[in-house]
């Protein structure tokens, strides 16, 4: 069903909130463990090449003590509850930057992502990768597998099934979107809820999305948005009743 809304405001419960609180830093705790795990056997060389890092990294290294850079996750509110389908990482540049460039952005413009995404979406079919094997041979692998139960439960009920290949999903008579990008992954399609934004005189039709900011000193809020045809975004403010 499509909702309208007439302002840009996305209502939450005081219970999504501490919910999508909670599991955000959770599904980054093990993003992170696992990307620890695969920069041991990978050199930074591998990853830029894979991800095709190139203007973004350079960009914001160079400013780097004028931005802070955080950690962007996109959720969807499905009917199976709150799901994770990436993350991106980015920084934001400063008033200072701004300034010294004599232009005038509007908020969502002094965000440089660096992966666009794709850093999450491999992180992300390698953790269902381990974590169906480590369901499959838990029996067989003593006290120590890489995911703890409660990690394992976690991706279990926040992750979204990411292959390298479209087979699994076809399989289980999935539903699934093809993750365009120097190697193909395989998603399974989670429908985010239409939507139809009323500003201005202007109908603006899309898919409601919740963007979850992480910072390193952890949670730092919601930023819902409006995902509209070929990839654009409208950000919307996020009220708690």
């Amino acid at each position: 069903m499509e909702e309208t809304v007439a302002q840009p405001h996305i209502h939450y419960g005081q219970e999504e909130v501490a919910e999508l609180e909670w599991a955000s830093l959770k599904v980054q705790h093990i993003f992170d463990k696992t990307q620890m795990l695969m920069e041991c056997y990978f050199p930074e060389s591998i990853w830029k090449a894979l991800l095709g890092m190139n203007g973004y990294l350079t960009e914001a290294a160079s400013w780097k003590e004028e931005a802070e850079s955080g950690i962007f996750q996109k959720w969807i509110k499905s009917p199976k509850g709150w799901k994770c389908i990436g993350c991106e990482r980015y920084v934001q540049f400063s008033e200072t930057h701004i300034q010294a460039e004599e232009s005038t952005v509007a908020m969502d413009e002094r965000l440089a992502f660096h992966d666009k995404g794709l850093l999450g979406r491999i992180l992300q079919m390698i953790i269902w990768s381990k974590f169906e094997k480590i369901r499959l041979f838990h029996p067989f692998l003593g006290d120590d597998p890489f995911f703890t139960e409660e990690e394992m439960e976690i991706i279990s009920c926040y992750f979204v099934p990411t292959y390298l290949s479209p087979v699994p999903l076809k399989e289980r008579g999935k539903d699934f979107k093809t993750l365009e990008m120097a190697i193909p992954l395989y998603q399974e399609r989670i429908s985010a809820p239409a939507l139809v934004l009323k500003t201005e005189g202007i109908n603006v039709a899309g898919n409601w999305m919740t963007g979850v900011d992480l910072s390193c000193q952890g949670f730092s809020g919601l930023r819902p948005y409006l995902k509209v045809p070929k990839g654009g975004r409208t950000y919307m403010k996020a009220l708690i009743t």
